[in-house]
């Protein structure tokens, strides 16, 4: 627990910072803010994007949000030609593994910001440590470089989805976490994986991901019928909630297929897609556009997205890629069950059958079976909901997740003090 006596002077340095929204940029916002509350100085550079799609400058090139200041940079745009060249080098790059084509990588991946990396540059030794937040994006390499070249500590969150290693395992993202000071898993299941992969277990820790509960206190005020008409939803049968990115990763193809296979024993059993809309979710949607019990909705506000939490029975992110699932805890504080895809990290989150079920990743009859089994038991829902909102309030709140980082980045410092005091 901090208590109180060492101010610290951080810079947090990710690709994207609300109102982009993500799950990434809510941990680091999350963290920041709550870090300013208990006296650190805190500032964030990151990118002006609202979009990593594209990299679009859209955002003011400063704020203060919440006691956190927050400098935007304009990075180069992410067009066509530049996803080709990404594509390119990850194609060469796993047949391969040279290193030659890490760059193809590093420039397609985004974002490039040479007014951040000044800023880094001329500012870097203000701070007393510098934490890089999603190791997939190129601002960790080149946030990392400097910090080193300056002589600040650095510590490295890396969100690693394990089941797509261009989130961890290209050759420069490796120098990252085999160099850095700490890195700083989501999950049991994401330290063990870097455990594997040789990194020193005294500087692999668990933060995990929370919630500031008190933004969710006021979606308990909807009652579940309340909650559809508000949504325009059907008062009957039982709702499916996809709440996120509409990304091809994520298995909203799979909800589609298994709300197919369920519609002719359960006729009222309906799906809610929730969240910002992909050229990919465009083009299910064109294909499913009659398909009965789908709802659609595209980005929501804060309080819709509380309402369609409280209107479901379930949520269900099918996910293969996640590297956490921050919207399991979202649906676990409304008192709601999930569901999720058998991986490592979700596992390791989801406590399968006591608050939520898993399904085989890629498998719609298998998701299908899940859904099944709570429409057919809606007391065993209920029960799971329950457990499911005790183990966010005992386990994955915003100031226990801040307690773990707050104690990291305090013996990085101590370690690295000693090992100055030595040279």
């Amino acid at each position: 627990m901090y208590s109180g006596k060492v101010i610290v002077r951080l810079l947090h340095v990710t690709q994207r910072y609300p109102p982009a929204i993500g799950g990434a940029e809510k941990y680091i916002a999350d963290l920041s803010e709550e870090l300013v509350r208990r006296g650190h100085q805190v500032d964030v550079f990151t990118s002006r994007a609202l979009d990593f799609h594209t990299w679009k400058n859209e955002l003011p090139p400063f704020e203060r949000l919440n006691g956190v200041d927050v400098y935007r940079f304009r990075s180069m745009q992410r067009r066509k030609w530049v996803w080709q060249v990404l594509h390119f080098g990850l194609r060469h790059y796993w047949r391969t593994r040279a290193r030659r084509y890490e760059p193809f990588i590093f420039f397609g991946g985004g974002p490039l910001s040479p007014g951040m990396a000044w800023a880094m540059l001329r500012r870097g030794r203000e701070y007393d440590l510098i934490h890089l937040n999603c190791l997939v994006y190129s601002h960790v390499a080149y946030g990392y470089w400097i910090a080193r070249r300056l002589g600040v500590p650095v510590v490295v969150t890396p969100h690693a989805h394990a089941s797509q290693e261009e989130s961890y395992n290209i050759g420069y993202q490796q120098r990252v976490v085999r160099g850095a000071d700490h890195v700083i898993a989501d999950t049991q299941a994401e330290r063990e994986m870097f455990l594997q992969m040789g990194l020193d277990p005294w500087r692999v820790s668990v933060g995990g991901t929370g919630l500031n509960v008190r933004e969710y206190e006021a979606g308990r005020r909807w009652d579940r019928a309340t909650a559809r008409r508000h949504l325009g939803l059907p008062e009957k049968g039982f709702l499916v909630l996809f709440l996120g990115r509409k990304s091809a990763y994520k298995g909203l193809d799979l909800l589609l297929e298994a709300l197919i296979a369920l519609r002719p024993q359960w006729p009222d059993l309906s799906l809610l897609a929730v969240g910002p809309e992909t050229d990919y979710s465009q083009a299910l949607w064109s294909r499913y556009r009659d398909l009965d019990g789908l709802h659609v909705r595209g980005a929501v506000s804060h309080e819709d997205k509380l309402a369609a939490l409280r209107a479901c029975d379930c949520l269900a992110l099918p996910s293969a890629g996640e590297a956490f699932g921050i919207v399991f805890l979202e649906a676990w504080l409304m008192d709601r069950p999930v569901i999720g895809a058998r991986t490592r990290a979700v596992a390791s989150v989801i406590g399968e059958g006591r608050d939520g079920l898993l399904a085989a990743p890629g498998d719609a009859a298998d998701l299908a079976a899940a859904i099944a089994r709570l429409a057919d038991d809606p007391e065993q829902a209920q029960r799971m909901g329950r457990r499911g909102r005790e183990k966010v309030l005992r386990r994955y709140t915003v100031p226990r997740i801040a307690d773990r980082v707050e104690g990291i980045y305090l013996r990085v410092l101590r370690r690295r003090g000693r090992q100055e005091r030595k040279a």
